[in-house]
């Protein structure tokens, strides 16, 4: 070390009353190493909230690692790569000259300031500041926030180490090429302050700029910087034109409300409506709720119209959640007119899970409202009151094989009406044991058995074809018997063969009751070899039942895929089995069922169910497939007219979607659902969006062509438009432009 060197710490030491550091040691090249307790401790950038104290700071070594130190008694200048390291901060430039006499630092570039617990970067040509670095003056400055916002100044100056105040400076998230030196968009301002612990930027007298044409001035502007991930303000507004509701806009306007809650207030204002839309959110220890509603003033119906949507999800202790997702719309056209839901049913419910390793519970209570049904007596025929509960536990008995489970369960339903039969009313209580076990013998056979009794006990009213009480008994036993066969192929390829064969008997002792549970029977590969075929208690399956299949699988490097053919032999008892379920006939339709994937991107999932004539009951299938530039989803479904299932016509859709990258930050999508039966569309729509680092474009046209007595057609355009990291969701590769 020099002399030199030695005689300024002494210098610096005095004045500001530091403890002197030892000198660093290992020296190569010609570099000098310094410690700098003192002149330089208190360097820093602007902090973020979660910066470390100012006593830490301070307390922390400070080290000068330069090729070259001289000092002539008044002027200490460091040259050569110098880097100047504090704690958490690091500045690095061509040359540091300290002046002894006025304490002022002369830094020539190029510079860089950063801090490793922010996310800002300072670049400059040249800078004046104090020792402390918190106090000063850059000039041909640049800064960048979290790699998206890029602020630059012919000058700027830091304030007390948390202001920095641009002037004559412009702002943009976009990248700007050599090619393309004019940004998508800008703001130009006489005057940019970046706070950095509140993490606002102020602009004074800012002109918004789009490919250099001034297109909008504001005397004044804040925004958050790009760190803050909640601040009151102004989210992305969306155009609407539609053919019900007219042509509007809708400004969200984002409110915090403390750290663990906040406000969404978004007013719709259109030629045919006014809309005030609301988003409530809030986070607990232990849970979360989100409320979600509006009120509008429109020309479709007389008053106001509104809806309210709950949900909120919580763990209450001893591994129990409790959840509400509460649903209540003034009229069933409101949420189809709004584009908020177009469901069938308008389901709210209360539920309480928990879900252990032998445990499971589930219970909930559910208010359901029809959305399709026009007709107030066909309402009040529906029960709107449902209640479900189950509790299953695994046991372990020792002296006994397999496993032994035993459950509970309960359900009611509750109509409006109080006619007979078509305001029936039921609680029905349950409880099942059941044993389960298998054993592989032979040549690889496995065979699997299950045994169960389950009692029921219902209690009902206002249906005078069935007793008040019922207790029912139900006794039901199966085997399955199956052969794995297992071959690899010269690929390398793992392909099975599985025959299988069932044989089941099951019997209910008691009263009869109604079906309150769902009518519809889905029969799949899941269900080909097993009792439970009916979604709840009230319908078993009852006699000697007998099904077979085979299965066979392949699992390739590139490839995979299944087949599954099958049939239930013989039934004793059909009569409640809808016509379209394949199960109405003492020999079911056949099951054909497979899928196949492909690293190409290439799926296919078809299930067909087919009489001894090839007429097909019932028919879904769908093809996608997946690319880096493009993906493509086809579906079809096909089920015959059954009154059982309340369905007077034949279910033959065809449905499309699909997205394209048009280019680097265009893509496209559309989607397309065809109905056969009516020989029109039903649903179509397109949308092209564009997105890069800066700016976040989409624009969406719709067609819904719903005709009923509530609902009509309707064509809906949106248009949004977002610039940069303000409210972005993700970041973007950079583009420079279009």
């Amino acid at each position: 070390m020099t002399a030199a060197a030695s005689s300024f710490l002494s210098l610096m030491r005095r004045p500001l009353r530091r403890p002197v550091s030892r000198l660093l040691s290992g020296v190569s090249r010609g570099a000098c190493h310094v410690l700098l307790a003192a002149a330089l401790s208190q360097a820093t950038l602007p902090q973020s909230a979660g910066a470390q104290d100012s006593t830490t700071a301070t307390n922390s070594p400070t080290a000068l690692l330069a090729n070259g130190v001289t000092f002539d008694g008044e002027l200490l200048i460091a040259t050569g790569d110098v880097e100047v390291l504090q704690g958490t901060r690091r500045l690095t430039a061509s040359r540091i000259t300290y002046n002894q006499t006025t304490g002022a630092l002369s830094i020539d570039g190029p510079i860089r300031l950063t801090q490793s617990d922010t996310d800002a970067v300072i670049l400059a040509s040249a800078a004046e500041l104090d020792t402390e670095l918190r106090n000063g003056i850059l000039t041909s400055a640049r800064m960048v926030i979290d790699r998206q916002m890029q602020l630059a100044a012919a000058r700027l100056d830091v304030i007390d180490g948390r202001y920095l105040r641009l002037q004559k400076s412009v702002a943009s998230t976009c990248e700007v090429c050599i090619n393309r030196p004019v940004p998508l968009w800008e703001i130009r301002a006489q005057e940019i302050v970046h706070d950095s612990e509140a993490r606002q930027l102020y602009f004074t007298n800012a002109h918004f700029r789009i490919m250099d044409v001034p297109v909008l001035w504001l005397p004044r502007l804040r925004v958050p910087d790009p760190t803050l991930k909640r601040a009151n303000g102004f989210l992305v507004p969306e155009i609407r034109t539609d053919s019900t509701l007219g042509t509007g806009i809708v400004v969200p306007y984002f409110i915090t409300l403390g750290d663990h809650r906040d406000l969404t207030v978004s007013p719709y204002i259109a030629t045919k409506t006014t809309t005030l839309n609301l988003r409530y959110r809030q986070a607990f220890t232990n849970g979360d709720l989100e409320l979600n509603g509006a009120i509008s003033s429109d020309d479709t119906r007389d008053g106001l119209r509104a809806y309210l949507f709950a949900q909120g999800q919580w763990n209450i202790g001893r591994g129990l959640n409790f959840g509400v997702d509460l649903r209540a719309a003034s009229d069933i056209a409101y949420l189809a007119d709004y584009g908020i839901d177009d469901g069938d049913y308008l389901t709210s419910k209360v539920t309480l899970t928990r879900y252990r390793a032998n445990e499971a519970l589930d219970a909930q209570l559910a208010y359901s409202r029809s959305l399709r049904a026009s007709d107030v007596v066909i309402e009040d025929q529906l029960p709107f009151l449902l209640g479900e509960f189950s509790y299953e536990r695994l046991v372990t008995v020792p002296q006994l094989p397999g496993r032994l489970s035993f459950g509970l369960s309960a359900s009611t339903s509750y109509r409006d009406s109080e006619d007979d039969i078509d305001g029936y009313d039921v609680i029905r209580l349950g409880a099942e044991t059941r044993w389960r076990g298998g054993a592989v013998f032979g040549p690889g056979l496995k065979l699997d058995s299950t045994a169960a009794l389950m009692a029921d006990a219902y209690v009902q009213q206002q249906y005078s074809a069935y007793e008040n009480k019922v207790i029912r008994l139900t006794g039901e036993a199966e085997t399955r018997l199956s052969w794995p066969l297992l071959r690899r192929t010269a690929s390398g390829a793992s392909q099975l063969l599985e025959p299988m064969l069932q044989l089941g008997w099951s019997d209910t002792s008691g009263g009869d009751v109604p079906n309150t549970d769902s009518r519809f029977v889905e029969f799949d590969e899941g269900n080909l070899l097993t009792l439970a075929r009916f979604p709840g208690a009230d319908r078993r399956e009852t006699g000697l039942t007998a099904a077979a299949g085979v299965h066979f699988a392949h699992f390739g490097q590139h490839s995979q895929y299944g087949l599954t053919l099958g049939r239930v032999l013989y039934l004793e008892d059909t009569t409640a089995y809808s016509e379209s379920s394949g199960l109405s006939t003492r020999q079911s339709d056949w099951l054909l069922a497979a899928n196949m994937q492909f690293d190409t991107g290439l799926s296919f999932t078809s299930r067909a169910l087919f009489d001894e004539d090839v007429d097909v009951t019932k028919w879904e299938t769908r093809l996608d497939y997946m690319r880096p530039r493009y993906s493509i989803g086809t579906s079809y479904a096909y089920v015959t007219a059954d009154a059982l299932e309340e369905r007077d016509t034949n279910l033959n859709e065809f449905g499309f979607e699909g997205a394209v990258k048009i280019a680097r930050n265009w893509s496209a999508t559309a989607q397309y659902l065809y109905d056969f039966t009516e020989d029109s569309e039903t649903r179509v729509g397109v949308g092209l969006q564009f997105q890069n680092e800066c700016t976040r474009f989409n624009l969406g046209l719709s067609r819904r062509n719903w005709d009923t007595d509530d609902l009509d057609p309707t064509t809906s355009v949106s248009f949004t438009l977002g610039f940069g990291a303000f409210g972005a969701d993700q970041e973007q590769a950079g583009s420079c432009a279009f």
